[in-house]
């Protein structure tokens, strides 16, 4: 009997797919659907179901899935919900392993919808069919190219970051921004009504995935919630999981039941569990996206943080200023540096300011540098002072933004302890540079509260950890 990961195996690694309501006008989701595992690359076989077409966007069409002369490991609908609870017996027959419903008029929408909801899943599970949904975007890999509905974000690149999402527009919004910020995705889920396969149970799909090494939650409410700290403690010792909360207020939450028919429960009870199981709750979207940066950019491409002593480099002195007031502020230590690196930055850049934070100082006498830049400089000296565990790299304005970037590039070379870049400034060229490092993977932030704050939260999963580890608790 197959076991639970190898049934959510087929989501994202089917060889043959079903679109059961494609179409071939371009108007309609069946035909997005069809046209996305072209265009995306899905490497197994598509057959498109309608009973009115023979061919759809060049593929043969079938009028059942009970037509299709091979079995079918993922069946996606795209049919009205009575429908749907019509036509989900034919699957059976067909050996489907895994069924997405993107489908909305389920039991979200009141009685009617559930008994078509309640119909699709006594079929499944009398099939041995997973479902995921109704009422979603769907699913997305980026190792076999399974593509989500009509999304227009497909990541190109493979990454470690994989999310579920109770939302299929605030995951997909969620993606997009993150996409924007050189973040790299593994797997995506949206759930959506969750009348089948749970949240939870794809984070214990996800902990045991050799692909994915953050989790990330868009998180309106556990629907097993007795399940978080059996599934989630264990896991969180070895992969962050990170969530972004909804229905925290009241309006909130009774908005999030009437949407999924989630009941999102009270914002303390589950910050409550989230420390005991190890769950870094992001309190906002921007917070969310800073939190997955710093993990992936730092935690899982560079070396883990020794310790969480801040060395900041600037170039002007208020902005280093700025960066050492939120270190400590989200609870960071900012050292001083010691006797020999100041000696050391004194006859590199005289007039610098040699202490912690550690800015260049006379400009005039920077511009004259000709073998390495001053950042460079600065920081090959962070690098070799034993007081560092971290170095805040704070970014000039729009002054020649091409040069920081190279030089940001060259010390991504050389240094091996962990850095994170602040660059508070825009316009010009600067954003095209911004998006440059952060698609080679550099922690770019742009203001120092949302750095410091970012390297706090790896502290605090740090500290989740070890209390994990040590199965010990304090509230």
């Amino acid at each position: 009997m197959e076991n639970k990961k190898d049934a959510l195996d087929y989501f994202f690694y089917p060889e043959t797919v079903a679109i059961i309501g494609a179409s071939s006008d371009p108007k309609k989701a069946g035909n997005a659907l069809v046209k996305n595992f072209l265009d995306y690359g899905f490497k197994g076989k598509v057959f498109p179901i309608n009973p009115k077409v023979d061919e759809i966007l060049g593929l043969k069409a079938y009028p059942t899935i009970e037509a299709v002369p091979v079995d079918i490991d993922l069946a996606v609908f795209a049919l009205p919900a009575k429908i749907v609870a019509k036509v989900i017996d034919g699957c059976a027959s067909k050996n489907v392993k895994a069924v997405i419903v993107h489908s909305s008029g389920f039991a979200e929408s009141g009685p009617e919808g559930k008994a078509y909801q309640d119909r699709l899943v006594s079929v499944a599970r009398d099939g041995g069919m997973k479902v995921v949904g109704p009422n979603c975007q769907g699913v997305m890999c980026t190792e076999s190219r399974v593509p989500w509905s009509r999304r227009s974000t497909f990541p190109e690149r493979t990454g470690g970051v994989s999310v579920i999402s109770q939302s299929g527009g605030g995951g997909g919004s969620f993606v997009n921004l993150a996409h924007e910020r050189g973040i790299r995705f593994n797997k995506i889920v949206t759930i959506g009504n969750e009348c089948d396969v749970s949240v939870m149970d794809f984070i214990e799909y996800y902990g045991e995935d050799d692909g994915t090494n953050i989790i990330f939650l868009y998180l309106e409410g556990f629907r097993d919630g007795e399940r978080i700290l059996d599934v989630i403690k264990p896991l969180s010792a070895r992969k962050p999981v990170i969530a972004y909360k909804i229905g925290r207020t009241t309006v909130g939450a009774k908005a999030a039941a009437s949407h999924t028919g989630s009941m999102a429960g009270s914002i303390e009870v589950y910050d409550g569990v989230f420390r005991q199981a190890g769950v870094i709750r992001a309190p906002g979207i921007d917070e969310a996206l800073d939190y997955v940066a710093a993990f992936e950019k730092i935690w899982f491409s560079r070396e883990k943080p020794a310790g969480y002593r801040i060395g900041i480099v600037s170039g002007p002195g208020g902005p280093g200023v700025a960066m050492a007031d939120a270190c400590i502020e989200a609870g960071l230590e900012v050292p001083d540096i010691n006797t020999e690196s100041k000696k050391r930055l004194n006859e590199a850049i005289p007039g610098a300011t040699a202490s912690n934070p550690m800015d260049m100082g006379d400009f005039s006498f920077v511009a004259k540098l000709k073998e390495e830049g001053p950042y460079s400089m600065m920081v090959r000296i962070m690098f070799d002072d034993n007081n560092i565990d971290i170095i805040a790299i704070v970014g000039p304005g729009e002054f020649n933004p091409e040069g920081f970037r190279d030089e940001i590039l060259n010390i991504q070379s050389f240094c091996k302890k962990p850095f994170i870049v602040i660059w508070p400034s825009a316009g010009g060229n600067v954003e095209d540079c911004k998006k440059d490092l952060r698609n080679n993977n550099v922690a770019l932030f742009d203001t120092q509260e949302r750095g410091a704050n970012a390297i706090g939260a790896l502290k605090k999963y740090d500290y989740f950890r070890t209390r994990i580890n040590e199965d010990v608790y304090d509230d």
